[in-house]
């Protein structure tokens, strides 16, 4: 028996060594082995699936079983279908195997590739029904030695595999493994320990050995196989929110206060899963998903308004894509998908036109869950270098605060063994960025404050009294919604990328200049630049009381 470790560097190679069909449609599967393999498209992953246990608990009745469908839905998972030998001599055709031992009843069937929505389905029932129908075209493929017509049979076929009795045939184990690249599944050659062995007090230590293994593999990644997939691409405007009122005056104006995110998002995402225990009872005892992510986002908060506001747009889902995943349905089935979020938060008391970069690239980002303390997660993540430029126009005594995020993000649901167990992993790349603005009455004239990386420009003359900081934020986070088999559940977190950075924190007395330039660096970064200029007092719904403030939901 192989060590846990050399057994996942075969079964968990993925993307990593070229497509190996396992499963032939030209031999039954008799000896209590089936494979199986999700046909070639590129639309979809790749990716296979082994069943192994006593041959009386696993049958056959493809072509290669001696046996002839006659009707069956390619999309049903739970059906009634109709079949027939394709020959009297039912041993000798190999349709005797289907009754072995104890009957029909409660064995786990491969099924051929358009009957039935699942590669394997459970027995719940087997008969001879009264309609013994054989249309033309089959029948004309009979054998008949005897010159009498074979007789069709009939079963009730479900995915519900926590019905069988496992104590009449044994366990039936089970192992999976897939990517999303079409045409790169990995090469299953080893079985994997029983699961009896996994149960063991030994082996559950050993769980994460046999997890590393996938991990490790993940780590030799061949990336050129990314130029296979199909990215996602993004760019569009999205609104957070928006807040108009008539205000009195005089004079009488119409005020307002909107925020907005620009978006441009690339990404390219890599996927890879393994699961190994038993489909009957159904139960996994080793999990392992992966997923590479190589991203450039491009996001700018843009925030205007002219009146006293507090403001919270919630976290809104803007942008929502599926992705190829895998499905195995009533088996396993992975299905992920990219989004972006985002959320504006804002307490405004003055004129406001504001534009904040929430922008960053992603490099080699590599997620192993659950984690993995000898392989941890990880990533480059940088900064974008658009500007940070606020313009405020205060009129009166001020502390204004706006706090926004822009989070891509992908979530891949995994449903195993016809629902017995769900969850949802997650992937979040939360940019953020806040500005607090403190504002004296005395303030006479508008202010700028923008990080650029060219010269100063020259302003008119103005002052002001107060000071400005702004900070940004970048958390890269990992997790699960729900308990999956007792392997992981929402208490398992993983944390890839985690930092905060002052953009800016600058105060200036009340004092006239004809420009007042501020230009700071540090290291590599330039530090944002101060440019004063003369802006007209905008008209303003201001209450004469700061608790009297227009909530916008």
């Amino acid at each position: 028996m192989p060590s846990s470790r050399s057994l996942l560097a075969i079964l968990l190679l993925l993307p990593f060594t070229s497509r190996a069909a396992r499963n032939d449609w030209t031999k039954p599967c008799f000896q209590g082995e089936c494979f199986y393999d999700l046909p070639a498209s590129n639309s979809r992953g790749s990716g296979f699936l082994k069943i192994w246990g006593s041959p009386n608990g696993i049958t056959d009745i493809t072509a290669a079983a001696g046996w002839t469908i006659i009707g069956c839905s390619p999309d049903a998972l739970a059906q009634d279908i109709r079949l027939v030998c394709t020959s009297d001599d039912a041993q000798g055709a190999g349709c005797d195997h289907l009754y072995q031992s104890v009957g029909a009843v409660g064995k786990i069937i491969r099924l051929p590739e358009n009957c039935g929505k699942s590669a394997f389905a459970r027995v719940s029932r087997a008969w001879v029904p009264d309609d013994q129908s054989i249309p033309i075209d089959v029948a004309r493929r009979l054998v008949r030695r005897q010159g009498t017509q074979p007789k069709v049979q009939a079963l009730a076929i479900d995915t519900n595999f926590a019905a069988v009795d496992f104590s009449v045939n044994g366990e039936v184990n089970i192992a999976i493994e897939g990517s999303n690249i079409p045409g790169e599944q990995g090469n299953l050659t080893i079985t994997p320990p029983s699961s009896r062995r996994r149960r063991s007090a030994h082996d559950r230590r050993g769980f994460s050995t046999f997890v590393q293994g996938a991990f490790s593999n993940f780590n030799s990644f061949n990336q050129s196989v990314e130029k296979e997939l199909k990215p996602v691409d993004v760019s569009k405007n999205f609104p957070l929110f928006s807040k108009s009122i008539s205000c009195a005056g005089p004079p009488a104006i119409d005020a307002s206060v909107s925020a907005e995110i620009d978006a441009k998002a690339h990404a390219v995402i890599t996927l890879g899963v393994a699961a190994a225990g038993t489909i009957v009872p159904p139960k996994l005892s080793d999990f392992g998903l992966f997923a590479g992510l190589d991203a450039s986002l491009q996001g700018t908060l843009g925030l205007k308004g002219n009146l006293a506001a507090t403001a919270d747009s919630g976290q809104l889902t803007l942008f929502s894509v599926g992705i190829p995943g895998l499905e195995f349905p009533g088996v396993l089935e992975v299905g992920p998908t990219f989004k972006i979020l985002g959320q504006d938060t804002a307490t405004l008391d003055l004129d406001v036109d504001m534009k904040v970069d929430l922008s960053y690239n992603v490099n080699g980002a590599k997620l192993f869950f659950p984690p993995s303390s000898q392989d941890p997660s990880r990533g480059t993540f940088s900064p974008g270098t658009a500007p940070l430029k606020l313009s405020v126009s205060p009129s009166v005594a001020s502390k204004a605060t706006v706090a926004a995020h822009l989070i891509p993000r992908i979530d891949v649901g995994v449903t195993a063994l016809s629902g017995a167990a769900k969850a949802t992993v997650f992937l979040a790349l939360d940019t953020s960025a806040s500005v607090t603005m403190t504002l004296n009455a005395d303030a006479s004239a508008g202010a700028t404050v923008q990080s650029t990386t060219g010269a100063a420009s020259k302003s008119t003359s103005g002052s002001v009294n107060g000071c400005v900081t702004a900070n940004g934020a970048l958390n890269v986070d990992a997790g699960a919604d729900a308990s999956f088999f007792g392997l992981f559940d929402p208490s398992t977190k993983v944390s890839l990328f985690s930092k905060n950075t002052e953009l800016f924190n600058k105060c200036l007395g009340a004092q006239k200049r004809e420009v007042a330039t501020v230009v700071r660096r540090r290291g590599k970064n330039r530090q944002p630049e101060v440019v004063w200029d003369r802006r007209a007092i905008f008209a303003k719904c201001l209450p004469s009381s700061a608790n009297s403030l227009v909530a916008i939901a």
